[in-house]
């Protein structure tokens, strides 16, 4: 009699807002983390080296300088549910001003080398361009920042000159989209100029790439509206898998 075994996938282990803090190894010896005070000038710096325009917002840069960024995120993963994040991000919704509360739900990792130095940042934000959508549909304001507990944009990604090729970029997605995943986050896309050669790099990292000037429906997030971009522009998107 043949002896049958059954092979287990492979599961990700859960993610806890130590390690967040803490970060992953990375490639090329550099270590993926979320930013820390020390890390926003450096981190705003090399953002503004695409030449693109693509800065850290301020009110982001301001609240990582006081550790406030990702307050709301924090909480979600330091108690290990989805409850706890919305119940910390409703409080922040609740007593701040809408820019600096959706700050609590902004993540931004940095990854920096053996000698720390910021080779890569990567700044995912509360889409503002589908809040403001929202709002124009009707929404209440309060419905519509809830909507930053679904959805998010990759604001920004950078990568220091020399550190390039060597998959930093490709290990903060893949950081990115496992943090998102775990908060219960739906989607997560962004844009990039359509004469940038960036559509191999992110289809190769789980993202659908989108023709220039290609909208898109968000109804699976139950959104009676879509996005696109300009002709100059390609959005790129990813969704939480269907179950």
């Amino acid at each position: 009699m043949s002896k049958q075994t059954t092979k287990k996938a492979k599961q990700t282990p859960p993610l806890s807002a130590d390690r967040l803090r803490a970060g992953w190894p990375g490639p090329a010896g550099a270590r993926i983390h979320l930013a820390r005070p020390k890390d926003a000038e450096a981190a705003d710096a090399l953002m503004a080296t695409t030449g693109d325009g693509v800065r850290i917002m301020p009110v982001l840069r301001a609240a990582i300088e006081d550790g406030a960024a990702a307050s709301a995120m924090l909480a979600g993963l330091g108690a290990g549910n989805t409850n706890a994040y919305y119940d910390a991000a409703s409080v922040a919704f609740t007593g701040r001003p809408m820019n600096e509360a959706l700050t609590t739900v902004c993540l931004t990792l940095v990854a920096t080398d053996e000698q720390h130095r910021t080779v890569g940042v990567l700044s995912a934000t509360a889409p503002g361009t589908v809040i403001d959508m929202a709002t124009n549909h009707g929404f209440t304001v309060p419905k519509a920042m809830a909507v930053s507990l679904f959805i998010a944009k990759v604001h920004g990604l950078a990568v220091a000159e020399h550190a390039r090729g060597q998959g930093i970029a490709a290990a903060m997605l893949k950081r990115t989209w496992q943090v998102y995943q775990q908060l219960g986050y739906l989607l997560l896309y962004g844009s990039y100029e359509a004469d940038r050669d960036l559509g191999a790099f992110y289809s190769r990292n789980g993202y659908t790439v989108h023709a220039p000037g290609e909208s898109f429906s968000l109804d699976r997030a139950a959104l009676p509206f879509g996005l696109s971009a300009g002709d100059d522009q390609r959005m790129f998107t990813r969704w939480r898998p269907r179950h």
